[in-house]
């Protein structure tokens, strides 16, 4: 090789790194973030929670028919949908919206007597169920008659166990309206125009920022700080709270960074030149699992409280950095209130 040739191979070695570092990141339209969340998360996601809904409705009936070991097969099957259903809960897009099935699968905290209310209601006349209200309604109920301490086993209450029974097949029917609405939400994903571009990325930060809003204050601040009566945590009564908290987490991530070569948040921003933007919110991120990591099983002990001071502490962080960095970098108007999308 001449001199020329060497030279020339000495500056391409130093200016690719630096060429690679200031290449521009690919353009990513948020209609690329939505459809390819929905393909590699929401869709799939809805059609595994029920399908494991319909499992724990089977392992119920098998439980009001006196099978030896039904109710503790319902219980592993109820932990199964819980989780299913947490990693599933912060990101409310498409079908979820438009069929309001969190409201009517996940309505928590739990309220024991309108439950029992109802398991009498339903006992009397089987067939009239629009009067059951939501919050008699969904997982959380199911955890009620399944776990609470208080209950006999429900084999011993068939009234209850019919109703446990109903609750999973009500539950199941609602999941069923939100999968079937998935391909008609991903197609029109691909003909979407600037104004629909413009409403995805506004509606899709704001979801985000309500979303890490529910995991600060509805699952962590209210219920260990509550106005009366001991702090209950989701899912306290079957042990499966943290490890609820780590599935919300990992669907909320997936929201904001994607994975596996698929999209997030982050991207689009990257793709419009917020770089430093984006890797502040990669950083916060790994801060709140840091912290998440950091909290203990049961986390709503009084020794656990340093703990869960710092999760939420690195929660509204997070939460400031999408409300008000992120909103405005990408031109976004923040109006997402609590409880907008469950």
């Amino acid at each position: 090789m001449g001199a020329a040739h060497r030279l020339a191979a000495l500056l391409l070695a130093l200016v690719a790194p630096f060429a690679a570092a200031t290449a521009p990141a690919p353009y990513v339209m948020p209609s690329q973030w939505m459809a390819a969340l929905t393909d590699a998360h929401l869709a799939p996601g809805y059609a595994e929670l029920g399908e494991r809904v319909a499992a724990l409705g089977a392992a119920l009936q098998a439980t009001c028919a006196g099978q030896p070991g039904a109710q503790a097969a319902a219980r592993v099957r109820w932990r199964e949908a819980q989780l299913a259903l947490r990693a599933l809960t912060p990101l409310p897009f498409g079908p979820v919206l438009e069929t309001r099935v969190l409201r009517r699968i996940d309505f928590w905290p739990t309220r024991p007597a309108q439950i029992e209310r109802s398991i009498a209601q339903y006992a009397q006349n089987p067939a009239d169920t629009a009067r059951i209200g939501l919050s008699a309604r969904g997982l959380p109920a199911i955890e009620y008659l399944l776990f609470d301490s208080g209950r006999a086993p429900l084999a011993e209450h068939p009234a209850a166990c019919r109703y446990a029974v109903w609750l999973a097949h009500d539950a199941a029917g609602a999941l069923a309206d939100t999968t079937a609405g998935w391909p008609a939400w991903r197609a029109a994903l691909a003909d979407a125009d600037a104004e629909r571009e413009a409403r995805l990325i506004g509606d899709g930060i704001n979801i985000l920022i309500g979303s890490t809003e529910l995991l600060r204050l509805k699952y962590l601040e209210k219920p260990l700080r509550p106005r009366s009566g001991p702090a209950e945590s989701d899912a306290w009564r079957s042990g499966a709270a943290r490890d609820g908290l780590l599935a919300y987490f990992a669907g909320l991530r997936a929201g904001l960074q994607g994975g596996e070569g698929r999209p997030g948040l982050t991207a689009v921003m990257r793709g419009r030149g917020l770089l430093a933007l984006g890797e502040r919110i990669d950083a916060q991120l790994d801060a709140v699992g840091v912290a998440l990591d950091a909290l203990p099983g049961d986390f709503a002990d009084e020794a656990a409280r340093p703990a869960a001071d710092a999760l939420m502490t690195e929660l509204g962080r997070l939460q400031r950095l999408l409300a008000e960095d992120v909103a405005e970098a990408m031109k976004v108007t923040v109006g997402f209130g609590e409880n907008d999308g469950d």
